[in-house]
């Protein structure tokens, strides 16, 4: 064999050793090894939805029961709703309120709109997407009439009366507006008289009715609007007083000093205004004489309708010039009040009466000694918490008329 050919022969050779080495690397039996995870499918949520319950005109309470989360965590439920059938999330939606371990879960449903049927289902939301509950139906419910309470007015005078009123329920809807209406005819209506307050909405409040007439009988009731309409209460009858006539007469300087000056113009604003509340809210006729006296240590004043008051500038104020009237009308400085001064308390029907209906407390009775008298007596500026304490002072002082208080000379009586 030459050198040809046997470099054709190792040549040979090595090819057929390579193939036979590849060879024996396939799999014999003919299937190829795994090399990737195969993927899981996801499965939804499975859920239930309950009934609707606690429904009013505006809301409502809904809810669902989750029976499977499926292949993953939930990761939100609630409920959805609309005006039409199949609601989705991308309609409305609220989410879980209150939740039990059994996957029972209650949504508030807020913002309806009364006598008006909704479509509502449950759902969740894990990986796979998000799963709907069967569908349930309600209806919202429809507005009613607000209701009142609405009692007997107390605070009565010539031209002004106050009315106290509660809204107790709105009917299901907000009330936009509330007040009092009054004319001299039964079942008065808010296109004639009435004082709307400040506020709205359910709760107490109490309104002025001004312009009135002395001595008339009217008619009032309480209203609310909401978007049903105008509610009225029962009606309340209340009955004028006479005006008083509660004049005055005030002495001054001729020629007045600076710190006269001052005073005059403390005491006359003081006197002025007494003499309002008395006129508007008792029915007294009296004439007094105001004096201011360098000496007297507050204010004085005897039932002839004399009154002095000192340079005292924290006396020289409403409250001391009521104080003092009240003397001058006979508490403290007349027969009657003697009489009925039983061991601290002023034995008097209509006082009592009146005074239980200031204070809401039905076993409240009139405190008193030989010249004063409290509650409302306004024996002292800290007495005053607001301008009301004025109105009752004078409420009890018409009291204090209706059970026989009249004039009699007496020795002055002092702040």
């Amino acid at each position: 064999m030459n050198r040809k050919q046997l470099f054709y022969s190792i040549t040979t050779a090595f090819f057929i050793s390579t193939f036979a080495y590849v060879g024996c690397g396939k799999n014999e039996g003919g299937t190829q090894p795994t090399t990737e995870t195969e993927k899981t499918v996801e499965k939804l949520a499975t859920l239930s939805s309950s009934a609707a319950t606690g429904i009013t005109t505006t809301t409502a309470t809904c809810g669902g029961t989750v029976t499977d989360k499926g292949t993953s965590t939930v990761t939100e439920q609630g409920v959805c709703w609309a005006l039409t059938a199949n609601p989705t999330v991308n309609n409305n939606k609220a989410g879980v309120s209150q939740v039990s371990g059994s996957g029972t879960f209650t949504s508030q449903i807020t913002g309806l709109m009364a006598s008006t049927k909704y479509y509502v289902r449950a759902f969740a939301v894990n990986k796979a997407g998000i799963a709907y509950g069967d569908q349930i139906e309600f209806t919202t419910a429809d507005i009613a009439d607000a209701t009142f309470n609405f009692q007997p007015l107390f605070i009565v005078g010539s031209t002004v009366a106050a009315a106290d009123v509660e809204v107790t329920a709105d009917g299901g809807n907000p009330v936009t507006e509330r007040g009092v209406c009054w004319g001299t005819m039964s079942k008065p209506l808010i296109n004639g008289s009435k004082v709307a307050h400040k506020a709205t909405g359910t709760g107490k409040f109490r309104v002025m009715l001004n312009g009135l007439s002395e001595k008339t009988t009217y008619y009032a009731r309480a209203y609310a609007i909401n978007s049903k309409g105008v509610s009225y209460s029962n009606e309340v009858v209340f009955k004028t007083i006479p005006k008083g006539n509660v004049t005055y007469v005030f002495n001054k300087s001729a020629n007045p000093t600076a710190d006269e000056t001052a005073a005059y113009g403390r005491l006359q604003a003081a006197i002025d205004s007494a003499v309002w509340y008395l006129n508007n809210y008792t029915s007294a006729t009296k004439q007094v004489t105001l004096n201011y006296v360098d000496g007297v240590p507050t204010a004085d004043a005897n039932n002839q309708g004399w009154m002095r008051f000192g340079t005292g500038v924290g006396y020289q104020n409403i409250r001391t010039m009521l104080h003092e009237m009240n003397h001058s009308l006979g508490t403290g400085t007349s027969n009657w009040w003697s009489m009925n001064n039983n061991g601290g308390k002023l034995q008097a029907n209509s006082v009592t009466a009146v005074l239980r209906l200031i204070t809401r407390d039905n076993n409240a009775t009139l405190s008193c000694d030989s010249q004063h008298w409290w509650p409302y007596g306004l024996n002292q500026n800290s007495e005053v918490t607001s301008s009301w304490d004025y109105v009752y002072n004078c409420l009890i002082i018409e009291a204090m008329r209706k059970d026989g208080l009249t004039e009699f000379s007496g020795a002055y009586r002092s702040q």
